[in-house]
């Protein structure tokens, strides 16, 4: 049976106008800009074209974000963790549905489809919505009041401290991956998030580790760390 590619409702003239209504279509893309390219996988920002005879979505930036393969790695690490295994922009599909139920700004998926092989994933794809804002690395690097870096670095804080709580492990907690918009922070990049049984100080403190370094190499200082901390305060 051929992979079949879901589409939200309002977004099928605007993603069709594109070219995007087949799984086929969307895994042999190429459109708009590479932002992240390897042999398993790829990730394009494409502006839609505007269609004027309609009241829906167009003209605007969406995500095209795919996995050409899933590796043996991911399958496996599925299985050890006794989980269904998934490809990772199914993955990521799911922690942006838990992330949006906490409140927390992060991409929409309007489209999805996968393709599987032997029974195990191999092949996904989904598109999503652009959020508005910066990433938290550039944000760093200008030239922002005491006040105004203390309020952002708190309000990342305390969406870490959201996610711990709700039992979230998030491997990829970079400040590239946080989006600063006016006083809100959202997230995006959750392919590797999972929902976990396991206590948090079994991993979390690798993972703040990991923010922390990131942090120091994008401009942050001991100030923005600290206010990160107060925050996450778990």
């Amino acid at each position: 049976m051929p992979a079949e590619l879901h589409i939200s409702d309002e977004w099928k003239g605007p993603l069709a106008a594109a070219g995007f209504d087949t799984f086929d279509a969307v895994m042999g893309s190429v459109q708009g800009e590479c932002v992240s390219w390897h042999t398993r996988g790829q990730t394009y920002r494409i502006e839609l074209p505007a269609l004027r005879t309609s009241n829906g979505p167009g003209g605007e930036v969406v995500f095209l974000k795919r996995d050409t393969y899933t590796s043996v790695k991911d399958i496996l690490t599925d299985l050890v963790n006794l989980r269904r295994p998934l490809a990772p922009c199914i993955n990521e599909m799911h922690a942006l549905g838990l992330v949006a139920d906490l409140g927390i700004p992060a991409p929409e998926v309007i489209a999805w489809g996968r393709r599987g092989r032997a029974l195990l994933p191999w092949q996904a794809a989904i598109i999503m919505t652009e959020i508005p804002g910066a990433a938290m690395s550039e944000f760093l690097k200008t030239d922002q009041p005491t006040d105004r870096r203390r309020v952002v670095m708190n309000a990342a804080g305390a969406v870490a401290a959201k996610l711990y709580q709700a039992g979230l492990s998030w491997p990829d907690m970079v400040p590239k991956h946080f989006i600063i918009d006016g006083d809100t922070v959202g997230i995006l990049d959750l392919a590797r998030m999972r929902k976990t049984r396991r206590p948090a100080e079994r991993f979390m403190p690798k993972q703040v580790r990991r923010f922390s370094d990131r942090l120091d190499k994008r401009g942050g200082n001991e100030d923005d760390l600290k206010n990160f901390l107060d925050a996450l305060n778990i």
